[in-house]
């Protein structure tokens, strides 16, 4: 398949965690690639495999069934593991791979901590939530019915959620609901469905209510899955939901096919806010890692027909393996997430009327969110052959 130079492309069809072609030869030389290597991925937007075969052949394996945790059914994370599934199971190892439905991040991340799952299982989560697994912080602290998860290592990236709070579009809403919701600020004290209670969703949106709005509202939460929260907003119960999963999701699509009037707000004058919030948890006991962890965002009538162009909060993904995971499906399942991006791009995104891209494998190097979460070793190997390193983070 030709490849496609992406490094230097501009506007909002891109992943906001693409870095400028200046920036991403920075990281080339921080990664001590040869100079005719170095021009090869200046000019390559899509992830050529490694010159060396890897992994070589079939590997000795301890899993014959292998389970990948995702999200809700036709979720993003359920159609990303789906074409994971498809290549795992065409691997020589003769593995049989299951795509397990769940409510998202938090409980991948629980499961994966489980004796029966740390060998021969995987996972997709936001990255920003795996590392709150790791600190017992946020909706893992123990306070909050949580608590800390150790062993969790990271293979790459997966896509990019984005964060959005979908209300309905001004003039549109039943009577007796209230003033139409414009700006984010128009949601103190209303009722807003803002994800399962220990999702990535609600974790953000917690955030963005805690930096966006006076700290006088007290705004009424309910626990909903995206389609839940979509019915509710529809018939007047909530006046916005809050998701953060892929650009283009299904269910909003298909509200909006249906006829149904909505709009997402824009949320660009919070991102500086989301990020000073999250130094203060990480910047103070010593445990930081310089970057950006919440890149920048867009969405607008190409992910969604009708509604108008607005700036939002990306939030990085990733596939997870415990610390024990089987290394020979470790390997394969790192190999396999960078081969052919274009089938996990029409699984995302269809057609893909935004353009948009998977991450490659440069990301490990740009984000912070993978020093936090570490590399499994198995998968190190992968990085270290095409690159000659793994991140540095600050070493």
């Amino acid at each position: 398949m030709p490849t496609e130079s992406r490094l230097g492309r501009s506007g909002h069809g891109q992943s906001g965690a693409t870095l400028t072609t200046l920036q991403r030869a920075t990281v080339v030389g921080l990664v001590a690639l040869s100079a005719a290597v170095a021009v090869g991925l200046g000019l390559t937007a899509r992830d050529d495999p490694p010159g060396t075969a890897w992994p070589p052949g079939r590997q000795a394996t301890s899993c014959h069934d292998v389970k990948i945790f995702t999200g809700q059914v036709g979720s993003p994370y359920n159609r990303f593991a789906r074409v994971l599934r498809t290549r795992l199971q065409a691997a020589p190892e003769h593995w049989d791979v299951e795509v397990v439905p769940t409510g998202g991040s938090a409980e991948n991340i629980y499961h994966l901590e489980e004796q029966q799952y740390r060998t021969c299982s995987l996972a997709l989560a936001q990255l920003g939530t795996t590392v709150d697994a790791g600190s017992a912080v946020n909706q893992f602290s123990p306070q909050r019915g949580g608590h800390l998860v150790e062993g969790l290592r990271t293979l790459g990236p997966a896509h990019d959620d984005l964060l959005h709070v979908i209300v309905r579009a001004p003039g549109s809403s039943p009577p007796g609901t209230g003033a139409d919701v414009r700006t984010f600020t128009d949601l103190c004290d209303r009722a807003i469905a803002a994800g399962p209670a220990a999702s990535g969703t609600r974790q953000i949106g917690t955030v963005l209510l805690r930096v966006g709005l006076p700290g006088t509202c007290a705004p009424r939460l309910e626990d909903s899955s995206i389609d839940d929260g979509l019915r509710l907003l529809v018939a007047g119960a909530v006046d916005a939901v809050f998701w953060a999963g892929g650009a283009g999701t299904e269910r909003i699509r298909t509200e909006l096919a249906n006829g149904v009037k909505l709009q997402v707000l824009d949320l660009a004058q919070f991102r500086d806010a989301i990020a000073a919030d999250w130094e203060k948890v990480y910047h103070p006991p010593g445990r930081y890692f310089p970057g950006t962890v919440f890149p920048p965002g867009h969405l607008g009538p190409r992910d969604y027909p009708g509604m108008t162009d607005v700036d939002t909060v990306s939030l990085p993904n990733g596939v997870l393996a415990h610390e024990q995971a089987d290394p020979a499906l470790v390997r394969r399942a790192t190999a396999d997430l960078f081969g052919d991006p274009a089938e996990y791009e029409r699984a995302l995104w269809g057609d893909n009327p935004a353009g948009r891209r998977v991450p490659d494998a440069l990301t490990v190097y740009e984000s912070p969110l993978f020093c936090y979460v570490p590399l499994h070793p198995a998968a190190a190997e992968y990085y270290r052959l095409r690159f000659d390193r793994g991140p540095g983070c600050g070493r």
